[in-house]
């Protein structure tokens, strides 16, 4: 039996069958090429004080729906920048989120904040394409990949100068993410095959990254107010992955100076 996750991978590589007849891979390498040097989100993450967010613009999921009625990304895009967001995560995949390949090279030129191409990528081609599109760094889901596997697409984004987000929900996916030798690891609160959300998810892998000086930290999903980065926080985390929190939030910029403690605390919910 299929889970939604299995439908999104499955859906992703007959969409990826199409782009690469569309567009073979010497195009998008050669559209690398003339591009600046990604931004190095390891030493934006790991400078500086102050809370570190990775906003992300995701206009629906398959658990919840639309999030926003009125659906701008270049807008809400300016609106992190100016409001303290570390990162910006974009949601590309289309049929499931709503998202756009092409949002990341809008983005590009208004914001110079790093840009996360968060996707499904089992492959090499997808790997260039964020490259090429103007990411600076791109999502790998452990729970899906093999370990091997992993540690290719991962070594192959170093190679053109991109870092991997590392997405881990269990202990299983920490010893891929080891394996694949992962500077920039994301615990991930919610369980992708059903949409379940539980914080108890972080507090827990957190103990396998314990004495790991050389990782990187994201908590992904779930976060609603600035009690819960404080405490994260304190448990080792370094940076906070939040989404449906800004993009369902009466006003978007208040909800984020919250989130980095520069603003009022706003009721969670």
């Amino acid at each position: 039996m299929t889970n939604i996750l299995d439908d999104i991978f499955a859906a992703k590589k007959v969409e990826l069958a199409t782009t690469r007849r569309e567009t073979p891979l010497s195009e998008v390498k050669d559209k690398i090429g003339d591009l600046q040097d990604a931004i190095s989100i390891l030493d934006v993450l790991g400078s500086g004080e102050g809370t570190k967010i990775v906003a992300e613009i995701k206009r629906r999921t398959p658990f919840k729906g639309d999030l926003v009625e009125q659906f701008d990304p270049l807008s809400i895009a300016r609106t992190y920048a100016d409001s303290g967001a570390s990162a910006i995560s974009i949601l590309t995949e289309s049929r499931f989120f709503g998202g756009q390949l092409e949002f990341v090279e809008q983005i590009r030129k208004v914001v110079s904040v790093p840009l996360l191409r968060k996707d499904f990528i089992f492959d090499e081609y997808q790997v260039y394409e964020s490259r090429a599109c103007g990411a600076d760094f791109f999502l790998l889901i452990a729970t899906m990949l093999d370990k091997n596997q992993l540690k290719d697409l991962l070594d192959l984004g170093r190679e053109i100068g991109l870092t991997a987000l590392v997405e881990t929900h269990d202990e299983k996916d920490i010893e891929k993410a080891f394996h694949a030798e992962a500077e920039l690891l994301g615990i991930n609160n919610r369980d992708l095959t059903t949409g379940k959300t539980d914080l108890e998810v972080s507090r827990r892998l957190l103990k396998e990254t314990s004495n790991m000086d050389h990782l990187m930290l994201v908590c992904e999903s779930g976060i609603h107010d600035r009690t819960q980065i404080e405490e994260f926080e304190r448990l080792g985390m370094h940076a906070f992955l939040v989404g449906e929190s800004l993009m369902k939030a009466p006003n978007i910029s208040d909800k984020l100076r919250e989130f980095t403690g520069h603003g009022k605390t706003q009721p969670a919910g």
